[in-house]
C-alpha cells in the first residue's frame, strides 16, 4: 500500500495534519482555489469531517485575485490572520498584484500553493496528467520573493506543526507581512509519522518592540520646545494608535495630517484632513508616524528648516529601493506605544508652557472651522450636479450607513468627506494594484458578518476585481454587501496624471484619450443580477439615496446588491 493510500484509521497524512496545524496557529479561514495538486487536500478535508479533525473552514473563491483581497479584507476587520491556497505555479501568478498590496499594507497572510508533483513515478502523488511537466518552475518561490517575507517549501519528514508556527509567527511579527508556503503533491499525500509540537498557548509572532526610552526623551524635547508641531499620518491605523493618536493630539493641541486612511476620527478637533501644503509649511517639527508617503516632494514640502522625527516599525522602511524623506530623528518601534509614552513625557515638559498650548488649540480650531466650512460649501455645491459628483456620493453615504459599517473603498468615495469615527468605519484597498475592493468587502463580511459593508469602486476597478468571481462568493458564502460602480466610462486616474504632466499638452484639451476611455459602458448593475442580485443604475443626485436604502434594505435581507452610479469625469 503506497503512502497515500492508507486507510482512515490508520496515521494522518501530512495534508490533514497541515490543516489541523492551520487551526491551532489562529487561522480560522482559508480562501481557496484549487488544482490538480489539491486532491491530498480534498481527499483529507474528508478524511478530518468522518473523524471529528479540527480545521479550518475551507471557502472556494473562483479567482486567486478574490481569494487573496478577501485575507486582507479579513485581516483588516478582525486583526486576525487568514489562509489562502492556489493551484501551483499559475495559481501563485494570479495573486502576485494581491500580494504585492499586502506586503505594502503590512497585512499577515498565509499564502500557500501546491507544487507540481516532484516524482515521474513510484508514489500515488507522482505526475499522471501532462500539465504536470509544464506547471514546474525552476524556484517557485521566486516568483514573489519580493513580496514575501519569508518563503519555504515542505520537505518530506519535516514537523508540519513546527513549519506552520513559523510562518505566522514571522506573518505576524512587525512589520507584518505576507508569507509563502509551496507543498508538493507526494508530501502532501504521505502518512504523517513527524507532525511536531503543537505550539504553545501564546499571541503569535514577536511583541512588538518598545521604542528606546532616551530616543522618545530626544523627541518629547523636541516637540515640547515646537510652537506649532504636527502629526502626519497617511497610513491606517490599528485600534491602538487611532486611541493613542487622538489622545496625545487632544491633550497638547498638536494638529494631526492625514492620508486616505483611518488614522484619526473625522470629528476630532485636532484633524486638520488631508496632508497639504500651507498645514506643512506652518510647522516648526513634524512627526511622521508610521508613513511611507508622508507627502509627495514632486508637489509639496515642509520649510527646509523643519524638524523631523519619523517613528515606525522600521522608520528606513528597509523594503523600499527607493524612499529620501530627510530625517532629524529615527525612532523605531511601536507606533502606539510610542504616542502613550510621549504623551506622559508632554504632560510632565509642558508644564508652564500652557499659554502655548492654548494659542495653538485656539489656531488650529480656526483651522479646523474652515476645513469644516469649506466641506458643507462644496456639498451644497455637488447636491444638484449631474452627473453625480463625488463629494455627494460620500455624503450619500454619511446619510444611509449604519452605525456598524465599514466603507471600503477603491478609487470610489473621496475619503475627506467620509465620516470616519472608528478604525473599522473605513478600509482603502489600493497600494498600488488594482482589484482588491470587491475581495476585500467580501473578506470583512466573513470576518465581521455583523457590519454593514459598503464597496465603492472605480468602474475600471471593478473590472480588475473578477466581478463575476467575486459576485459568485457572494452568493455562494451567503455574505451580502452593497457595491457601488462609480461609473464615468474611462480611467480617470490615467486621464489626470497625463494632464498633470502635460498641463498644456494636447491631453488636457481632448475629451478622449487614448488607452484610457472606458466606452460603451455595461450594465455592471446586471452582472449582480446574474448571481441573484440586486441592481439599480443610478443618474440622478436626487435619486441617490433612495435607491441606497433600497440597496441596503435587501443587503439586509441577505441579497447582495449593485448600483451602477453614473458620475461625473473629474472627482470633485
Amino acid at each position: 500500500m503506497s503512502a497515500q493510500q492508507t486507510s482512515p484509521e490508520s496515521a494522518p497524512t501530512v495534508a490533514q495534519t497541515y490543516m489541523s496545524a492551520l487551526k491551532s496557529c489562529g487561522i480560522r479561514h482559508v480562501f481557496a482555489n484549487g488544482g490538480t495538486d489539491f486532491a491530498p487536500i480534498i481527499e483529507g478535508i474528508l478524511m478530518n469531517w468522518k473523524a471529528g479533525g479540527d480545521m479550518p473552514e475551507f471557502v472556494t473563491v473562483p479567482h486567486e485575485n478574490v481569494a487573496i483581497a478577501m485575507a486582507q479584507g479579513y485581516y483588516k476587520i478582525s486583526g486576525q490572520m487568514a489562509g489562502v491556497m492556489v493551484h501551483v505555479n499559475v495559481g501563485t501568478a494570479n495573486t502576485i498584484c494581491g500580494l504585492m498590496n499586502a506586503a505594502r499594507d503590512n497585512v499577515p497572510l498565509l499564502l500557500a500553493a501546491g507544487r507540481t508533483p516532484l516524482t515521474e513515478t513510484g508514489d500515488a502523488g507522482s505526475r499522471d496528467v501532462p500539465i504536470h511537466w509544464a506547471q514546474e518552475n525552476f524556484d517557485q518561490g521566486a516568483t514573489v520573493r519580493e513580496h514575501v517575507k519569508w518563503d519555504y517549501e515542505l520537505r518530506q519528514g519535516q514537523p508540519v506543526n513546527t513549519m506552520v508556527a513559523r510562518a505566522v509567527d514571522i506573518a505576524m511579527s512587525e512589520p507584518r507581512g505576507p508569507v509563502y508556503l509551496t507543498l508538493p503533491r507526494e508530501v502532501l499525500g504521505s502518512t504523517d509519522s513527524n507532525p511536531g509540537p503543537l505550539p504553545r498557548a501564546r499571541a503569535f509572532g514577536a511583541m512588538p518592540a518598545v521604542p528606546a526610552m532616551a530616543a522618545l526623551e530626544q523627541a518629547a524635547d523636541m516637540i515640547a520646545a515646537a510652537q506649532n508641531p504636527i502629526i502626519v499620518m497617511t497610513s491606517a491605523a490599528n485600534p491602538a494608535t487611532f486611541t493613542a493618536l487622538g489622545e496625545i493630539a487632544q491633550a497638547h493641541a498638536i494638529a494631526v495630517l492625514t492620508g486616505p486612511h483611518a488614522s484619526i476620527a473625522s470629528s476630532h478637533g485636532m484633524n486638520l484632513g488631508l496632508v497639504n501644503g500651507p498645514a506643512l509649511k506652518a510647522a516648526d517639527l513634524i512627526v511622521v508616524l508610521d508613513s511611507v508617503v508622508p507627502w509627495v516632494p514632486h508637489n509639496v514640502q515642509p520649510n527646509a528648516d523643519v524638524k523631523l522625527i519619523h517613528i515606525a516599525p522600521d522608520p528606513l522602511f528597509a523594503r523600499y529601493p527607493f524612499r529620501g524623506f530627510e530625517m532629524d530623528l529615527a525612532i523605531a518601534g511601536d507606533p502606539g506605544a510610542a504616542l502613550a509614552m510621549l504623551n506622559d513625557m508632554l504632560k510632565v515638559k509642558l508644564k508652564g508652557k500652557e499659554a502655548v498650548t492654548d494659542r495653538r488649540r485656539t489656531a488650529i480650531a480656526e483651522k479646523r472651522k474652515a476645513l469644516v466650512d469649506g466641506r458643507k460649501a462644496a456639498l451644497e455645491a455637488a447636491s444638484s450636479l449631474s452627473p453625480i459628483s463625488y463629494p455627494w456620493i460620500a455624503h450619500c453615504i454619511n446619510t444611509v450607513k449604519s452605525s456598524k459599517s465599514t466603507v471600503c473603498e477603491e478609487l470610489g468615495a473621496p475619503f475627506g468627506f467620509l465620516n470616519v469615527e472608528d478604525p473599522r468605519d473605513f478600509m482603502a484597498t489600493s497600494s498600488g494594484a488594482l482589484g482588491m475592493g470587491l475581495g476585500q468587502a467580501l473578506g470583512a463580511k466573513c470576518a465581521a458578518p455583523e457590519r454593514q459593508i459598503i464597496t465603492t469602486v472605480g468602474d475600471g476597478s471593478y473590472m480588475f476585481g473578477c466581478p463575476t468571481a467575486a459576485h459568485f462568493v457572494a452568493q455562494s458564502e451567503n455574505l451580502p454587501t452593497l457595491t457601488m460602480v462609480m461609473n464615468n466610462s474611462q480611467w480617470f486616474a490615467v486621464r489626470r496624471a497625463t494632464v498633470s504632466m502635460y498641463p498644456d499638452g494636447l491631453a488636457s484639451k481632448a475629451n478622449s484619450l487614448p488607452i484610457v476611455d472606458l466606452s460603451p459602458s455595461p450594465d455592471y448593475h446586471k452582472i449582480t443580477e446574474a448571481f441573484g442580485g440586486y441592481g439599480e443604475r443610478i443618474d440622478d443626485p436626487a435619486k441617490l439615496i433612495p435607491a441606497m436604502e433600497r440597496a441596503l434594505n435587501k443587503v439586509e435581507q441577505g441579497q447582495q446588491a449593485t448600483l451602477n452610479v453614473i458620475v461625473r469625469t473629474r472627482a470633485g
